[in-house]
């Protein structure tokens, strides 16, 4: 009898397994209730017509850290959703009773979602705003979900110890700030930063060997290297191009055409490519303007695609111009991102994302691609996307700055924001760039002053040698 019934419980049990992994019919999707994130670190409430996400560590909840609007049901089933006070936009997708998936439009994966019964013990209490709470907030953010530290050659729990040793109730906001600047300095990392906007600071990891004179990433430093990207593309402009560059997505993509037959294509970003700041409007202006340059440049005899100022944006975007180079689809990578916060090499299940061809107008010819320290985030995802091109693109210049992931957000109870990495973008072997960057295949400095004063651009000199050869 014993076992007739262990056998019933057992069954029992197989069918509620089975019960709640079945895939949901678009009209069974209740996403209503709480649930916690695989990875990232939040709790999401749902209700009939909003998502609020909350920020979690171990030991803080920030509530209501952003808020979404349900704006529409898709008719799979999905919840199509927009930020409030915002344009982004994300949808809820469903999966099962217990599981679904929400996805900012955009990028290139999805964040799982599992349902959870309760509130998380944090979310029920009042996080402390101190100088101690704070710090403790923004080490242990790092500590849960920073995906690479083993890559940075930083002890974060000595760093830890050392600066909370220097913090007291008396200790000022700008000693603070101070403090957690100096413990996210050693990462040279480009996708951390902090901002006080109540004392007018903010600081932007960097490279070390991409700073300006031993100084990270400040108002002052991009502002000098503005400078020297604006008199580095006149030297293009006034020695290579024949005619004009001709400027398309509010002048972040830039076109015209080199001696023998060659075609130079220069971005500066994946953002910002319209007046309307939705996604969908960025990704028809950048499609509108393929059509119009590849449409136009007839049999080229070789293309070089400039990205050695690139400061990211969109990697859907980067993945709509590597489509516009390919006949066949092809991997580009898989995203994953840090999902242990007592283990950084832990990871959520791989995201593969594909190149598609488009069916829009295409070069499919030789291709060089400018790279260099200052290529960075959604710059990279497109470098890497490229990689898998046949035939193969050669890469001339700088390693690229080394940092993919998207950044997560997060606050701190004095109303101070920060941000870090937490994902990675593998190549079909598992391996990533992350930290030194993409290598280039010919390694030529670039950004060089005394170049730039000569009136010369040795990469892209070495680019057009390359495709001036006649093929083997």
């Amino acid at each position: 009898m014993i076992k007739q019934q262990s056998r019933d419980f057992a069954m029992f049990c197989f069918v509620l397994v089975i019960l709640l992994q079945t895939p949901l019919r678009a009209d069974e999707f209740r996403p209503e209730g709480l649930w916690l994130s695989e990875g990232y670190g939040y709790f999401i409430e749902v209700t009939k017509d909003a998502v609020v996400v909350n920020e979690v560590t171990a030991i803080s909840c920030y509530l209501r850290a952003f808020e979404l609007s349900k704006r529409s049901v898709e008719p799979d089933g999905s919840w199509r959703l927009t930020a409030v006070g915002g344009s982004a936009e994300a949808f809820l997708i469903p999966g099962t009773t217990t599981s679904m998936r929400i996805s900012q439009t955009g990028a290139v994966s999805d964040i799982a979602l599992n349902r959870t019964s309760g509130r998380p013990r944090v979310c029920r209490e009042v996080t402390a705003d101190t100088p101690l709470m704070n710090f403790e907030i923004f080490w242990k953010s790092f500590k849960e979900h920073y995906p690479i530290f083993h890559l940075k050659s930083v002890d974060w729990d000595m760093l830890g110890a050392h600066a909370r040793g220097q913090i007291s109730d008396d200790t000022t906001s700008e000693e603070l700030l101070d403090i957690l600047i100096s413990l996210i300095a050693p990462l040279e990392d480009v996708h951390t930063g902090i901002a006080a906007e109540a004392l007018e600071r903010e600081f932007l990891g960097l490279r070390d060997d991409s700073t300006v004179d031993g100084v990270g990433w400040s108002s002052e430093v991009q502002a000098t290297m503005a400078q020297t990207f604006d008199d580095a593309l006149d030297v293009i402009q006034s020695r290579y191009i024949e005619g004009e560059l001709l400027e398309f997505c509010n002048g972040h993509l830039s076109f015209g055409l080199l001696p023998d037959g060659l075609v130079y294509l220069r971005l500066d970003q994946e953002s910002d490519y319209s007046d309307e700041p939705d996604f969908a409007s960025q990704l028809a202006a950048m499609e509108e303007a393929m059509d119009s340059i590849f449409g136009s440049i007839g049999n080229a005899k070789g293309l070089i695609i400039d990205v050695r100022r690139n400061y990211g944006g969109y990697d859907i975007l980067s993945l709509a111009l590597a489509s516009r180079l390919t006949q066949s689809p092809y991997f580009a990578y898989a995203k994953v991102a840090r999902a242990d916060p007592n283990d950084p090499l832990k990871h959520t299940p791989a995201q593969p994302r594909h190149v598609l061809p488009s069916s829009g107008s295409g070069f499919y010819g030789p291709v060089v691609q400018l790279i260099g320290p200052y290529t960075i985030s959604a710059g990279e995802t497109l470098t890497q996307a490229l990689m898998g091109r046949e035939p193969a693109i050669t890469r001339v210049g700088e390693n690229t700055q080394g940092v993919f992931s998207d950044t997560l957000p997060r606050h701190l109870p004095n109303g101070w924001r920060f941000w870090l990495p937490n994902e990675l973008f593998l190549t079909e072997d598992g391996k990533y760039f992350d930290g030194p960057g993409i290598p280039p295949d010919v390694k030529i400095p670039v950004f060089r002053s005394a170049d730039i004063e000569a009136g010369r651009d040795p990469a892209l000199d070495a680019a057009i040698d390359l495709l001036s050869k006649p093929a083997p």
